[in-house]
């Protein structure tokens, strides 16, 4: 019995989903979910009338927006609060042909709100410590804002299509057939979620990686919307408490565990790169960080003479460490001109081992003097940091170089 829970513990999978839950747990994802919902309701009504704004922009896309409330109300909102929306989305047909362009710059600022707060969200799960450029923030929200009707118009073009093909047809059609079509939402939900896991966060992630975790949230995300049905159905005892406001409180939970979802779903995706690790780093304390920067400066090192690069994939191969973390002790170690980044996620060493000192990495992950505040309560235990600093500095005062040549080499 004691060897087949050992088995069952080492499963990978098994592995994966405790790193998941123990990851959705430290960054505190339910408290962004509840972030998220309220910036929702701030937002949605602008990103709806954007999103219908460009629909109305295409003749072509004029025929879908009734399918558009359908698809909607049918596979993705509860029933109560699905047609107080579709109703909404009426009136947000009318007015959107209405705008001018001021209001739809104003409604886009509003809407920006929401892929804000889901910028920031998506780069604490990737631990992001370096927040990209202002211009490019705004090009990806803007490419958010303007793709995503456009996308939206180009998959209810898919949907029109296949079901116009159906139609009258269905005695015709194979079990298999009409499996495939009612797979479509399905698989258009998963290149929606693949899409943001890959573009929105301000780090490397494999297509391969967004693609699962979409996958797996657009899964999550249908048996969600299931059983969320069939609880409101069940038990309508909201109804009573709510009466004729139990809409709201039905929309609103809706778009609370939706967010669940999607940040479980990212919280997945960031996590595949470390789940066939056997020392996956949780626990990042600066000992580790130390030990780790000191083994992807070995590897760099290595590559620095025959002039060869090193990606984040052949990294996290040879250290058995997630994307995130790696970037993270490279983004840090480019403050100090160790390393830089190069084309396609490749990362150089800029200074030759000889040239760099142990005590540097130790400044830069452990503990630093000089970064000490001003102010102290304790005068002497600043002097005795200080003499702790001195006699480390003696310690370490030894070349990487030195270093790596006393150690055996990274495994491949």
């Amino acid at each position: 019995m004691k060897k087949i829970t050992r088995r069952i513990h080492d499963l990978h999978f098994l592995n994966l989903f405790k790193l998941v839950i123990a990851r959705f747990n430290q960054e505190r994802c339910m408290d962004m979910a509840s972030s998220l919902t309220f910036t929702t309701l701030l937002s949605l009504v602008p990103l709806i009338t954007i999103a219908l704004t460009f629909f109305a922009a295409f003749p072509q896309f004029a025929d879908f927006l009734m399918q558009a409330k359908n698809i909607i109300h049918a596979n993705m909102l509860p029933e109560t609060g699905g047609k107080i929306i579709t109703q909404y989305m009426a009136q947000f047909t009318d007015n959107a042909a209405k705008l001018t362009a001021v209001g739809i710059i104003f409604l886009a600022v509003t809407a920006m709100m929401l892929i804000y707060s889901i910028d920031n969200a998506f780069n604490k799960i990737w631990q992001v410590t370096r927040q990209r450029a202002l211009i490019q923030r705004l090009l990806v929200y803007w490419a958010v804002l303007t793709l995503a009707p456009l996308l939206m118009g180009g998959s209810l073009s898919i949907t029109s299509w296949l079901i116009a093909v159906s139609v009258g047809h269905f005695s015709q059609l194979s079990a298999i057939t009409l499996g495939l079509l009612k797979l479509v939402p399905l698989v258009l939900a998963t290149l929606t979620f693949a899409f943001l896991f890959r573009v929105v966060p301000n780090r490397f992630v494999p297509f391969r990686h967004a693609l699962i975790g979409g996958a797996i949230s657009a899964l999550a995300f249908e048996t969600m919307n299931r059983a969320f049905a069939l609880y409101i159905s069940h038990f309508p005892t909201y109804k009573l408490v709510y009466g004729a406001f139990a809409s709201f409180p039905i929309f609103l939970m809706w778009v609370y565990l939706s967010w669940v979802t999607v940040l479980l779903g990212a919280v997945l995706t960031s996590s595949l790169s470390h789940w066939r690790s056997k020392n996956r780093v949780r626990e990042e304390s600066p000992a580790i960080r130390l030990y780790y920067s000191l083994c992807i400066l070995k590897i760099l090192s290595e590559g620095l003479r025959s002039g060869e690069t090193q990606n984040l994939p052949r990294l996290s191969k040879k250290l058995l460490l997630g994307f995130d973390f790696l970037e993270v002790l490279l983004e840090k170690m480019a403050t100090i001109k160790l390393v830089q980044k190069a084309a396609g996620n490749n990362w150089v060493m800029v200074r030759a081992p000889e040239h760099v000192q142990a005590i540097e990495l130790y400044r830069l992950f452990v503990f630093d003097p000089g970064k000490l505040p001003v102010e102290l309560h304790s005068e002497g235990i600043h002097a005795w940091l200080a003499r702790l600093s001195e006699h480390n500095a003696k310690t370490a005062s030894v070349t990487l170089r030195t270093l790596f040549n006393e150690v055996a080499p990274v495994n491949n």
